[in-house]
């Protein structure tokens, strides 16, 4: 598990079942790359691990569209 660091302009992209996401640490939200689409995580993510559970199921549903 890493944390995330909480800095300006710090962010994380992670890719889950072929989508990719992009994370600005320190934020409630993530959008998907390519789309600009954004979605909420419903609370501010503090690990790595955190922010994957948070976009699996809106990774999920995405496949679905």
């Amino acid at each position: 598990m890493m944390k995330l660091l909480m800095e300006d302009k710090c962010y994380t992209d992670i890719c889950l079942h072929g989508k990719w996401f992009h994370h600005d640490h320190g934020e409630t939200s993530a959008y998907m790359l390519g789309s600009r689409q954004t979605f909420e995580l419903g609370f501010m993510p503090t690990t790595d691990e955190e922010l994957e559970a948070c976009l699996e199921p809106i990774a999920k549903s995405q496949l679905l569209s």
